[in-house]
């Protein structure tokens, strides 16, 4: 199983910031990796948020990105999150990501 050491967060607030009032947070998704994400899964921290699976069995190839909306359940910002690869080889955030304050995420090798 092959795990990728690497991996950036990049947060590029380029034309409009993301807000965390009550609005659903969007943020585009980076595969920088050779391997296509079969599911990306974001669960809010704290609360009663539940796991939520962003690509619905679409998958996203090896150098493309799409953009993504997490439906807003109150006040989360912070997610923890999981990408699952074509070779069902698996990448765990060990850092919470703050989708409110980032508005690109990058999984790198």
């Amino acid at each position: 199983m092959r795990h990728f050491a690497s991996f950036a967060l990049i947060a590029a607030a380029v034309l409009a910031p993301v807000t965390a009032s009550a609005e659903n947070l969007t943020f585009k998704l980076e595969n920088k990796t050779s391997y296509m994400i079969v599911k990306f899964y974001a669960t809010p921290v704290g609360g009663n948020g539940k796991r939520v699976e962003l690509l619905n069995k679409k998958g996203l190839w090896a150098g493309k990105s799409r953009s993504f909306t997490l439906a807003d359940d109150g006040d989360a910002c912070v997610f923890t999150t999981r990408a699952v690869f074509e070779d069902d080889s698996f990448y765990d955030v060990t850092n919470k990501v703050d989708f409110c304050e980032s508005d690109v995420y990058t999984i790198e090798e």
